[in-house]
């Protein structure tokens, strides 16, 4: 990915997704991304963590960002803290990618089934800066089905509306 953290959009995406986190977003050099992350109460009382990587690259493939969702799923399951995933704790990774004009090959990758972790959910979003829509995987996989409602929710609230 190509990211100029100096690019005045992908700031104020971040410092506005910050503030309905309620915290400042990290600038994460190794991953070339903003990262905040929240907890809330998922479905039969599991504690969700859930963890926003948030960046931008207009010139992006659907290859390219499946290169940022697999660094973002490692980066997050190496730092992950806390009680052992699966005991009423689980993870939600939302890599969001902001592109101006989304390509259709990456908005079709978000809507791909992606990789089953233990505990852990992953949706791959991307942000169109022009009119603000957000593009992720609206079908509910078999596993983890339950928490799935709530994962698009919290990704709903966090992100939808900002531009």
């Amino acid at each position: 990915m190509h990211v100029n953290l100096n690019d005045e959009l992908l700031k104020s995406f971040a410092e506005k997704t910050a503030g309905r986190v309620g915290q400042q977003a990290e600038w994460n050099p190794e991953l070339g991304c903003f990262v905040l992350d929240s907890k809330n109460w998922g479905f039969l009382a599991v504690k969700m963590y859930h963890y926003f990587f948030i960046t931008r690259d207009d010139a992006a493939t659907a290859s390219d960002f499946d290169e940022y969702v697999h660094a973002c799923v490692d980066w997050g399951l190496n730092n992950y803290q806390g009680l052992p995933r699966g005991m009423q704790k689980g993870v939600a990774f939302h890599p969001v990618l902001l592109q101006e004009n989304p390509s259709p090959e990456v908005v079709a990758y978000t809507k791909q089934k992606p990789d089953a972790h233990w505990a852990a959910f992953v949706m791959p979003t991307v942000v169109d800066l022009s009119s603000g829509s957000v593009e992720y995987m609206e079908k509910t996989p078999i596993w983890g089905f339950a928490m799935w409602k709530g994962i698009r929710k919290v990704s709903d609230e966090v992100l939808k509306g900002i531009k």
